[in-house]
């Protein structure tokens, strides 16, 4: 096997929580997109670390200073999961009546909402790195996170 190979059945090991990034277009319009890559930077300043592909309707509306939500989801919300990875269901994307629009979009009933504003962009092969500076975060009392490891939801 290939070293792709090997290194995609490696990472089928690892135990990934699973969140929605939402954000606004420059006209208004809500993005959100299924995300595993979210990882904590640093606690001073709080900041956070996200993947996003370069092919992703949302990778545009990223901009430096531009605002977004990481909705960590709980385990409940897998159908919203499948719905946000799925570009041919794109349009139901906001059908739940749980987002918040008012501002950046944000799920009232994920497990934790962290709101950061970017402050950096690198871009890596087909992906790009968005490093956001942490500006509020909230959280749900009872832990009931949604994880995905070895191609399926846990």
């Amino acid at each position: 096997m290939s070293i792709k190979d090997n290194f995609r059945l490696a990472m089928r090991r690892y135990i990934y929580s699973v969140s929605i990034m939402s954000n606004k277009d420059n006209a208004d319009n809500p993005n959100a997109i299924t995300v595993s890559s979210v990882t904590s930077i640093s606690m001073n300043p709080p900041s956070l670390l996200i993947c996003i592909n370069k092919s992703s309707r949302i990778h545009d509306t990223i901009e430096l200073g531009s605002k977004f939500c990481i909705n960590l989801l709980n385990s409940n919300q897998q159908n919203l999961s499948n719905i946000c990875s799925d570009e041919e269901m794109y349009d139901q994307r906001f059908k739940d009546k749980n987002w918040n629009l008012d501002d950046i979009p944000f799920l009232q009933n994920a497990q934790a909402n962290i709101f950061c504003k970017v402050d950096k962009l690198t871009s890596y092969h087909t992906h790009t790195i968005v490093v956001g500076l942490v500006e509020e975060a909230n959280y749900a009392d009872e832990i009931s996170t949604l994880t995905y490891v070895d191609g399926e939801y846990k």
